[in-house]
């Protein structure tokens, strides 16, 4: 009875390798992932070729690439191949050269949530956790230079955000810096060593200007002092990295313009130090994260997209939405992240392929506030901001 169940069960697995094999090539055929040469008999079609396979579960995929083709040629096609392979998505990884791993997925895997550990490595910041279950991190004194992060209302775009601020407030290296039309970004900083570099609300737009104009300033000064060996100032206690986050850009903006006339065009100046602040502060130790709901052009343009090496995105409204920042995205995936739950993302960074990964999740409001009050509780005598 034994055998013959063995081998009933053999000639089963054989039948679902077979099927395997066959939604494999019609699959890659589909998406384009083949080679076709034209004979005088018909068309030879050539995919990848399935080396291996591991019923599981999960069920693993070894192929070997045709020649000329990357990694990410497969990738790129993961999301039209998954479906016809009886998976929701496909965890692609390298298997040396020439050969690719391919986990059959029942679920996202993004699907759930990615605590945050505090305190944060000095110097490092965690991004999130993408579908290889590999951890996001940043050094942000030395990877990334500047950032935008978009994403509609309710996409995880301000939980990002307070994850991101409340990793930074305690490092003695850092002072976060910048603006927040919407008076809630700050708050939890008063009397702290970093409110002096800070600006809410939209009652006075002259007081975003006068921060702006400050760091500027100190920008300037900063490469003035730079010595004659040097073209970056060091990060010190002396002279941190100065983290400005210019929260709701496009609001900010709007309240300018509003708030501009011909002889005093606040609109224009404020653009004008933002500017300046993207193309010299590099160097000097400044990064600016530029949030914003949607990357049109009219708020970040070619030279603001071209100064940020790190683009994040959050759910979007549309393709375009997508495409904006992050140039050459497979169509599929840019539609499929107009419904991107809240919380995932998009990223692009220099010597990284697309990647979609999960944010870490702080918690809400209350919890931002907490962590940043634990993380640099306020001076006896804190600075008044700037706007005072």
């Amino acid at each position: 009875m034994g055998f013959w169940t063995a081998r009933q069960e053999r000639a089963l697995d054989e039948r679902e390798v077979d099927a395997l094999w066959w939604a494999w090539r019609q699959a890659c055929e589909g998406a384009g992932l083949c080679t076709r040469v034209d004979t005088v008999t018909g068309p030879t079609v050539t995919v990848p070729r399935l080396v291996d396979v591991v019923l599981g579960p999960p069920v693993v995929l070894t192929v070997q690439l045709l020649p000329g083709q990357l990694l990410g040629d497969l990738r790129r096609v993961a999301l039209r191949i998954a479906p016809h392979l009886g998976a929701v998505a496909l965890r692609v990884t390298a298997l040396g050269q020439i050969h690719a791993r391919i986990e059959l997925l029942g679920a996202d895997p993004l699907d759930g949530t990615v605590g945050l550990v505090l305190p944060a490595a000095p110097g490092r910041v965690a991004l999130g956790v993408d579908e290889t279950a590999r951890d996001l991190v940043q050094s942000w004194a030395d990877d990334v230079a500047h950032t935008i992060v978009q994403g509609v209302t309710r996409s995880g775009k301000s939980v990002f955000t307070y994850g991101l601020l409340a990793q930074l407030a305690a490092d003695p290296l850092v002072t976060i810096c910048g603006s927040d039309p919407t008076g809630l970004l700050w708050r939890p900083f008063a009397g702290t060593r970093h409110a002096a570099w800070q600006v809410s609300g939209v009652a006075d737009p002259a007081a975003h200007e006068t921060l702006l104009l400050a760091l500027v300033a100190d920008m300037a000064a900063r490469i003035a002092a730079m010595p004659a060996d040097r073209d970056t100032v060091e990060i010190s206690a002396a002279t941190p990295l100065r983290v400005v986050v210019l929260e709701e850009l496009a609001a900010l903006y709007r309240v300018a313009d509003a708030a501009s006339t011909t002889k005093d065009p606040i609109g224009k100046r404020i653009r004008a130090l933002i500017g300046r602040l993207l193309a010299e502060g590099a160097k000097a130790g400044y990064r600016l994260v530029l949030i914003v709901q949607r990357a049109e052009a009219a708020i970040v343009g070619a030279f603001e997209r071209a100064m940020c090496s790190l683009r994040i995105s959050f759910r979007t409204d549309n393709r375009a939405s997508v495409e904006l920042l992050h140039p050459g995205a497979p169509a599929e995936l840019a539609d499929q992240h107009t419904v991107a739950c809240p919380g995932v993302a998009l990223l692009s960074a220099p010597g990284e392929e697309l990647t979609r990964f999960r944010a870490p999740y702080l918690g809400g409001y209350p919890e931002y506030v907490a962590t940043v009050k634990s993380a640099c509780p306020a001076e006896e005598t804190g600075p008044a901001a700037v706007a005072a």
